[in-house]
Parts: structure tokens; sequence; C-alpha cells
């Protein structure tokens, strides 16, 4: 460590967090310093930045690996598809990132953090919904070549360095940072970009900060059938439904377990579910509105003239949902499987299909959850820079701050826009 002497010499810049705003925000402070000449006067004086990360765990971006199932959805290039929480900051520090100019050469077309990552070398792949996965499909490369700009770029790693206060000094405005350790590291610059929720009495007093809560997790329910189809999924239109108005839909892969359902259709409602809430399932998602009762008629006479009788109610179930579905629809009507299926049943059965129905008690976040809403209040924030506008020279970004957003690299968007912005605005700040 240098000693106080060195720190006040060399201006220094210390993240708090080394997941992926965190990582961003080194790297883009250390390029946007070279890019403005080191800043006049410490050019001239031959000072270098001091670039510090200070991460809890004993690796940095364990976070970024444990993305998209180890597969890591970098980013989403539709940000407006994102169901942001405080969407007019997003928007807001989305529009600022793209006023930085890194000192690469910009390819035309790209957004800021497209550019950000083709500097770092990354090579991608975008799917059909904007959603962009790194070409190896492994996240370790993206953690990769984040480490391996800050290596480049100067930064230090400082692993196993749990930061308990960040303090005013009162000397030129500086910030001392209380390691766990007992150690205290100095900074005229600090990047908060703790992640999944701020630690008690982190951050100085009189900044308003919203309670953690866990998001983007399954949904734990009332009804006991869903224990008979544990680890089935099925593929469906969601809606969820408070008292007579549907506050939100979804489509894709519902996963029943023991205590509800998982899956993403069911992680993005979770961002807006509430105790006493219905989920109401539409298990043959690609007919309309009236389609349902038309198509299982036809499909039943079909079926007679091919077995020359009657279905069983049973066989009318069989090729339309997987066995264990059929059997938990036919036992919520009460109907017997084994007996020739009657043209009143064909009715409830569409019924039943389009609209099963869970109601929800509650969040299963303690089994799993993808991301924490809470932290620094927006009001808090400048949006063109992500200062914290009580504290000049305080930053935030990522999860620090309360912003989430729906799967599908939108939540990592956030990471590196906001790391990418609070890391070149500090260093910004510092030149000056």
């Amino acid at each position: 460590m240098q000693d106080r002497r060195a720190e006040a010499a060399t201006p220094a810049i210390a993240v708090v967090g080394g997941g992926a705003s965190g990582l961003a925000a080194a790297i883009a402070a250390a390029q946007t310093w070279r890019a403005c000449g080191g800043g006049r006067a410490h050019a001239a004086a031959g000072r270098l930045l001091d670039i510090r990360i200070f991460e809890k765990d004993d690796r940095m971006g364990r976070s970024v690996l444990a993305t998209g199932n180890g597969r890591c959805n970098v980013f989403n290039t539709r940000p407006e598809a994102g169901s942001y929480r405080n969407r007019p900051l997003v928007q807001a520090v989305l529009r600022a990132a793209e006023s930085c100019r890194p000192p690469l050469a910009a390819v035309q077309g790209q957004t800021a953090v497209e550019r950000f990552f083709s500097g770092l070398g990354l090579v991608w792949r975008e799917d059909e919904e904007g959603r962009c996965w790194p070409a190896t499909n492994k996240a370790s490369t993206v953690l990769d070549v984040l480490r391996a700009g800050c290596r480049a770029n100067g930064a230090r790693e400082c692993c196993n360095s749990p930061v308990e206060r960040i303090e005013r000094t009162g000397e030129g405005g500086r910030f001392a940072l209380r390691l766990a350790d007992g150690r205290i590291c100095h900074a005229d610059a600090v990047v908060v970009a703790t992640g999944s929720g701020l630690a008690d009495g982190l951050l100085p007093g009189g900044i308003a900060v919203e309670p953690p809560t866990a998001m983007l997790c399954p949904l734990a329910v009332r009804e006991k059938w869903v224990r008979s189809l544990e680890n089935i999924r099925v593929r469906a239109k969601v809606r969820l439904v408070r008292g007579s108005q549907t506050v939100r839909r979804q489509t894709g892969e519902v996963q029943f377990r023991k205590f509800g359902v998982s899956g993403i259709a069911v992680f993005n409602l979770s961002r807006e579910a509430r105790t006493g809430d219905e989920l109401a399932l539409d298990l043959l998602p690609a007919l309309g509105e009236g389609e349902a009762t038309p198509f299982l008629l036809h499909r039943m006479e079909a079926m007679g003239a091919a077995l020359g009788r009657t279905p069983t109610v049973e066989e009318t179930m069989a090729g339309l949902v997987l066995p264990r579905v059929a059997e938990v629809v036919l036992g919520q009507l009460g109907l017997e499987g084994g007996r020739p299926v009657a043209p009143g049943d064909i009715d409830r059965l569409a019924a039943a299909l389009k609209n099963l129905s869970l109601t929800v008690t509650g969040l299963a976040n303690n089994v799993s959850h993808q991301i924490t809403r809470g932290g620094i209040a927006t009001g808090q924030l400048v949006p063109e820079t992500l200062q914290i506008a009580s504290a000049p020279g305080l930053f935030a970004a990522g999860e620090a701050v309360d912003v989430d957003a729906d799967c599908g690299g939108f939540n990592l968007l956030w990471a590196w826009a906001s790391g990418y912005l609070a890391g070149t605005s500090a260093a910004k700040m510092l030149a000056e």
C-alpha cells in the first residue's frame, strides 16, 4: 500500500465492487484519463491515475460467471423492451453514455456499450430478440476480456477487501475507505458498484437508499397440485391478474416446482407480483380467443374417424399436453379420463387449458433470484454523470442504484452503461 503522502500526490479513483459495473467503471476511467491527456496538471507532473477495484470476494466478476446459466447474455440491443424500473434515469444514462467518446474508432451504428466491448476484443452474436451472447457461448470469455482490459489499463484488483465505510476526509474533498481488515485507503473519487444490496453504513449520511428486495425469482403459489408437476416445463402465455385487471402478460417457458412456478416468464412477472394475485396460464398459446373450442371439436372428430369410435377424454388430451399436465387438468375439472368425451366436455377442457389458475402467495426469492431491487434512490443522482448530487466525487452504478429490468440482457446492459458513464465521469472530474 502507498503511504499517505504518496497517495496524496497521485490522483486516485476507488471502485467499490468488482462485478460487471465495477469492472466497466475501472476500464472507462482509465481510458478517459488517457484520452484527456492524463489531466494537464497531473500530466505535467508525470502522475498516473491510480485505479483500484475493491472486491469483497476472493475473485473479480464472480457474478458475471453466473449470468445466463454460465453463457452470459451480455446485453440487449433493444433497451426499450426491458421494462426498466425508473426508466427516465436509464434513458438519460444511455443518452449520456453515447456522448462519451472512447479512445477507439467507433463502428458505425454501434452503441457506447457495443463500442466498449469491441475495444476489449469481445465477439458476440445477436438473436432474434436482440439478446447478445459471446461467440464462445461462455460467460468466462466476457470476464476474461474485462479483466484483461483492467490489467492493460493499469487498474488494480484488490480481492478479499470488503469496504465497510466511505467517508469524507476534509482534505481537499478526498474520501477515506475503511476496510473490514482495518486498512484505510484514500481516493479523490469513488464509484459505488457493490451489486446486490448496499451494506448498512457504507455511504456517507443523508443519501437516500431504497431497501433491497430480491427480484427475477420464482413465485410461490397456494395450489398443492403443482407438487405433482415438479420440474415439468411448458410453454405458455401467462397473465398476472389483480382483481379484475390484467397487470402484465408474458409468454415463455414455465417450470412447475413443488412450491410454485419458475421460468423466465414467471421471473419477469415477479417484478410486479403481489400476494393474492392470480397467475392465469394459457397452455394453448398458439390459439387465439375463441379458437380453442373449435380446434378441440375438430380434433375430436378427426380422432373419432381414425379410431372408428368416440375417443376417451384421456385420448383427447394425449398429444396435446404432457400426460402429467393432462392428469392435473382433468382432476381440476373432475373428468374421468377413461370415458368417451362428450361435446359438453370440450368447452370445459378448452376453458381449463386456456386459463389454468394459480394464486400467488409470495416471492420464492429464498430459492433463487437474479437481481436485487433497491439501492441509491434515483432522485439522488445527476443523470448525466451518475454522481450523487449531495456528495461531489461519489458516483454510483449497476445494482447499487435502484434500477432493475426484465430478463434478457437488460440488467447487464444497465450495469455496463452505468459503470461506463460513472467511470468516465469520475476521470473527467479529476482531469479538469
